[in-house]
């Protein structure tokens, strides 16, 4: 059975809430959890949804005060203490996989100026030279070159050996959840595919020849706004930076949706959706995310 660790994410926004509520989902099924992060702030959301029951083995970072619905650095402190300790437990062996709920980068980044998001925080921590972030549900999945770069720098981060060990990483990463190969389509970076390009598209077939002379069932790229004639074809999506693939992943995820960091000597996974501060403390939150987080680490790690 994988042991699995579940961070609170920052404390003014909905993590310690869908943890509980999750945690209360998930009490029957046999899955092996550690929550990591602030005892007092668990406990005060039990309190709050009224939902009494035994937590599973807690790896307490102490108290924290804060406000619900704002970005501060109180509460960007507590959620980063959390993911190194996270990452102390993972190099330790006490966990096998990871689940982070989210985070503020601003609040992060109120302490640790510069902070980009877990997954390039995970890779330096474990020395991973190529990682890949992944938009998955049950209705499509997306897998990006590139992930939180500003736009303009995102065409000169497009190369033929980027994107072939991208699709090298997705192609396992599908392999492993579908016991079996997959075959996976690659947009285009720029509108109409070649017809505005500046080279990237050039770079991008060369690394889709190159990885269907390796085996790996890819094609493209193809123009993204057209990407839905595809998705009942294919069990993937490569695109080419965060929002080309973060907007259709959110608005056809339905709930289910799992954000996926494969490359890393362990699964990570996390909801896909933020802190959402607006209706932090309100006892609003859906679970369902991260529910679909724990089970896929589960299933990951158990592959």
């Amino acid at each position: 059975m994988a042991r699995i660790g579940i961070t609170l994410g920052d404390p003014a926004g909905i993590g310690p809430e869908i943890v509980v509520k999750a945690l209360a989902k998930l009490r029957k099924e046999p899955i092996h959890l550690t929550i990591i992060g602030s005892v007092s702030i668990l406990s005060a959301a039990q309190m709050m949804l009224k939902m009494n029951f035994s937590l599973p083995r807690v790896a307490d970072t102490g108290e924290v005060e804060f406000e619900f619905g704002r970005v501060q650095h109180s509460a960007g402190k507590a959620a980063l203490e959390a993911i190194k300790k996270a990452v102390k437990l993972l190099k330790e062996g006490e966990i096998d996989a990871l689940v982070t709920a989210p985070v503020s980068k601003e609040a992060i980044g109120l302490s640790v100026p510069g902070f980009t998001g877990h997954t390039e925080f995970l890779a330096h921590e474990f020395g991973a030279r190529e990682v890949l972030m992944i938009a998955h549900s049950p209705y499509a999945s997306f897998a990006f070159v590139t992930t939180h770069h500003p736009l303009q720098d995102v065409p000169g981060l497009i190369t033929t050996e980027r994107v072939l060990r991208k699709l090298e990483l997705y192609a396992d990463f599908l392999r492993t959840l579908h016991g079996r190969e997959a075959n996976m389509a690659v947009l285009a970076l720029n509108p109409h595919a070649n017809e505005f390009s500046r080279g990237e598209e050039e770079k991008i077939s060369q690394a889709v020849s190159f990885a269907r002379k390796k085996g790996i069932d890819a094609r493209g790229p193809y123009p993204a706004d057209t990407f839905h004639r595809h998705i009942q074809e294919v069990d993937g999506f490569l695109t080419q930076y965060h929002d080309q693939g973060m907007i259709p992943a959110k608005m056809l995820a339905r709930g289910q949706g799992v954000n996926v960091t494969w490359g890393l000597p362990f699964v990570r996974t996390s909801p896909l959706h933020g802190t959402a501060f607006d209706i932090a403390g309100q006892e609003r939150a859906d679970p369902s995310s991260l529910i679909a987080a724990i089970r896929m680490a589960d299933r990951l790690t158990g592959s």
